[in-house]
């Protein structure tokens, strides 16, 4: 006898089946109104202790390490909600067995509340011991994502129903049976693979503690190419896990190869750009730039794009790879961070040379964000029209500050100028009226 082939609509026949009966409504009700319980009494107790301990029942949510009391209350707080659940399910859980009623389903919330309140606790070590910005973003992306496969799979488990749901066949690929177990298993593997290499990369950076900027930008260059060296792998390892048949995918591979290549041209010569950016280190996070007339710091660094930030505006620009190998580009943070300033003043013919060469490197010297190594130099230009042409040349470490430097600097010249009765002269013009 042929054996008849499980259809979705079947699964969902069964489920609906299995919970519609009277003794599994009943502790479903019972477990929602616990629930509910449960968080209205957590919030009540925790208003009480906040009313009556605030010392201890205060925490500010930052990125800095939180100090005993505030780790204390946060750690309250988290286990409350599932604590109290507990403590009720069990309640009941011992009520039924007393009266002979069926327990099953009240069970597998008793387990599910008690893997709930781990979870809780190991987020409440998590948020002691990393940053809370990074705890909080990946308790969504991975810790709660987790919990709620495992909420499904017991639920499923229960009503049986599981196992004859993977195995529903969906599609047909080159003769070979793709279930629903395979598709869920490579998207559900790709998803947690990604996000787990993005938590390993932001942790390195951490862990690595990078001294400046520069080895900062060249440490998250490497752990980029980290990045997609990993999830390249990744997605190899699953594919193989799941039973993909590499010869089918090297056939579909092969036969959209040309039309691929054709129609996303643009993306292959940003991606192929990005790779020789990051192996050739031309360009790092927290590099400035000049590049189409604007100034602006490299932010992140893409296998496709580049994020930029302008410095006019601080505005944020996306920028293709390829642009950067199209484009003349100008760095300024190529070898070392280091920027030649210059600042032209013109005094009058009756001025000394010398004492204007040393009251100019005096104010550059005063100056504190003006470096002394290389150390500001000072010139005699030229005979001008009217004037004496002086130029004051000098180095930083920081092209951002170069405008605000210049501007202090000028404001000093003349005071000082002033003060020393140098005249800085203006263009004078004699009229000549001639009368008829």
């Amino acid at each position: 006898m042929e054996n008849k082939v499980i259809t979705f609509s079947d699964i969902l026949l069964k489920q609906s089946i299995f919970l519609s009966r009277l003794d599994i409504l009943i502790q479903s009700l019972i477990i929602v109104f616990i629930v509910i319980i449960s968080w209205l009494l957590s919030k009540v107790i925790w208003s009480w202790l906040h009313k009556n301990f605030p010392q201890f029942t205060t925490f500010i949510w930052r990125d800095e390490k939180l100090e005993p009391n505030e780790y204390f209350a946060l750690f309250v707080q988290t286990i409350d909600f599932p604590l109290i659940t507990l403590i009720l399910l069990n309640i009941m859980e011992v009520f039924f067995s007393s009266q002979h009623w069926t327990i099953g389903l009240i069970k597998l919330g008793d387990k599910i509340v008690v893997i709930y309140l781990i979870l809780r606790c190991l987020l409440a070590f998590l948020y002691g011991t990393f940053p809370l910005n990074i705890i909080r973003e990946y308790q969504w992306k991975i810790f709660y994502p987790l919990f709620i496969l495992f909420v499904v799979r017991k639920i499923l488990d229960l009503s049986g129903n599981f196992e004859e749901f993977s195995q529903i066949v969906l599609i047909k690929l080159f003769n070979n049976p793709v279930t629903f177990q395979s598709i869920f298993a490579l998207f559900i593997s790709l998803y947690f693979w990604i996000v787990i290499v993005s938590l390993l990369e932001k942790l390195l950076i951490i862990f690595i503690k990078p001294k400046n900027a520069s080895d900062k930008g060249e440490i998250q260059a490497s752990l980029l190419l980290l990045r997609y060296f990993l999830i390249t792998l990744g997605i190899v390892l699953i594919l193989g896990y799941i039973g993909v048949d590499g010869r089918a995918v090297t056939a579909i591979s092969g036969g959209l190869s040309v039309g691929i290549g054709f129609a996303l041209k643009e993306v292959i010569s940003n991606f192929v750009s990005g790779i020789i950016l990051l192996f050739e280190k031309v360009l790092k996070p927290g590099d400035i730039i000049s590049i189409e007339g604007q100034t602006c710091e490299v932010k992140e660094l893409g296998i496709r794009v580049t994020t930029v930030r302008m410095l006019v505006d601080n505005s944020e620009k996306i920028i293709p790879n390829q642009t950067f190998f199209t484009e003349d580009l100008t760095t300024y943070t190529g070898s070392n961070n280091l920027v030649y300033c210059s600042v032209l003043i013109g005094v009058g013919y009756d001025s000394k040379p010398e004492e204007v060469i040393n009251l100019l490197l005096e104010i550059a010297y005063n100056n504190k964000r003006v470096l002394k190594n290389p150390s500001p130099i000072a010139f005699f230009l030229n005979f001008g029209d009217s004037t004496l042409n002086f130029e004051l040349k000098f180095w930083l470490d920081d092209i951002n500050i170069r405008k605000g430097v210049i501007s202090e600097l000028n404001c000093k010249i003349l005071k000082e100028f002033t003060n020393n009765h140098i005249e800085i002269p203006y263009p004078q013009r004699d009229i000549n009226i001639k009368n008829n």
